[in-house]
């Protein structure tokens, strides 16, 4: 039974201790680029233009007039 209250006791009193403390954290400073800040990694959101890419037949004219059928990539940013 000693020992219990010893237990409760020592629970209390770092309880209390704990709530007197003021808490300890990184310093929130405004970051002007994503770069790391002590053990916080800043993300952004970052937006890559993406290639759309489309195959188009060309019909031209060759030698002596012939038809000629050409199929050609065409890709754009979208």
């Amino acid at each position: 039974m000693k020992k219990l209250s010893y237990a409760l006791a020592a629970g209390t009193l770092f309880a209390l201790s704990s709530l007197a403390v003021p808490a300890h954290a990184l310093p929130a400073h405004p970051i002007a680029n994503a770069s790391v800040s002590g053990d916080v990694v800043n993300a952004r959101y970052h937006y890559v233009p993406r290639r759309v890419c489309t195959v188009r037949t060309v019909v031209t004219r060759g030698y002596h007039g012939r038809r000629v059928v050409k199929r050609v990539r065409v890709c754009r940013v979208r």
